[in-house]
């Protein structure tokens, strides 16, 4: 990646110098946690922080956006239990995040997004989001690479249930993880994991459901079907996911709040 947009690799005074009115930060937010027998424990770190890379290489040159170092730790308490998984909880995450966003807007930044690889952060991310706007006047975002492929036709030979319930080591995170970083990933330990979800109206996701951790549902830490994925498959499944960011990023570079109607309507 292009030293100029990543901010570690600046002096101060280069960072001083950006014109701030409508640059954007964006922070990767990974994680270190089980990612089942075949995928690396840095899996969600490696999808947020090489779909990100990729996409600030194609936005054009002009455009002021900006990647910091990227949170490799976070709240990953959902997967202890599997030896390697490292974390964080959410009080010590939003206040990483929330000094983050702090010194962000002290170095003279107006936009920033935290990008995240790991669904347990979302919660905090809704939370601290909005305080950094409400704190410092910032604009604020956050979004995912994963995001991006979700809904993308699956092969035949995929687990019907992996559009529903392929939430993590999946067929996506296999695909991605398999592009960026091909050597890291065990294709002959990819095994499908579909626990036995609950019959009732209460899910593990949805508009009311129970709260879980890994292993109360699967003992190998993959819940979906992360076999039959080909070197094309991933390729194809990268190129969506960067794509679907280089648009994500320009937009919030183009972002503007409305200004808010008075209250005669005009």
């Amino acid at each position: 990646m292009a030293n100029k947009r990543f901010l570690a690799h600046m002096t101060w005074p280069e960072v001083k110098a950006i014109d701030k009115s409508k640059a954007l930060a964006v922070l990767p937010v990974g994680a270190t946690e089980q990612h089942g027998h075949h995928l690396p424990i840095y899996t969600d770190t490696i999808i947020s922080s090489g779909v990100l890379e990729r996409a600030m290489d194609r936005l054009p040159e002009v455009a002021p956006a900006y990647l910091l170092p990227p949170i490799t730790i976070s709240k990953s308490n959902e997967h202890r239990g599997f030896p390697g998984t490292i974390w964080v909880g959410a009080k010590t995450l939003y206040d990483m995040l929330f000094e983050i966003g702090r010194s962000v807007h002290e170095s003279g930044f107006r936009k920033l997004c935290f990008f995240n690889g790991h669904g347990g952060n979302v919660g905090v991310l809704h939370s601290v989001t909005r305080d950094i706007r409400d704190e410092f006047g910032m604009t604020t975002f956050f979004g995912s690479a994963s995001s991006y492929v979700n809904g993308v036709d699956l092969p035949p030979s995929v687990d019907s249930r992996e559009k529903d319930y392929g939430i993590h080591a999946s067929f996506t995170e296999t695909a991605l993880v398999k592009a960026l970083e091909p050597e890291l990933v065990k294709d002959e330990l990819a095994k499908p994991c579909f626990p036995d979800y609950p019959t009732t109206g209460i899910g593990l996701t949805g508009k009311v459901y129970a709260q879980w951790k890994t292993e109360d549902w699967s003992s190998t830490g993959v819940f979906g079907d992360p076999t039959g994925v080909t070197d094309e498959i991933a390729a194809e499944y990268l190129e969506l996911a960067v794509e679907g960011t280089v648009k994500f990023l320009q937009d919030m570079i183009d972002f503007e709040y409305a200004k808010p109607p008075t209250e005669d309507g005009l």
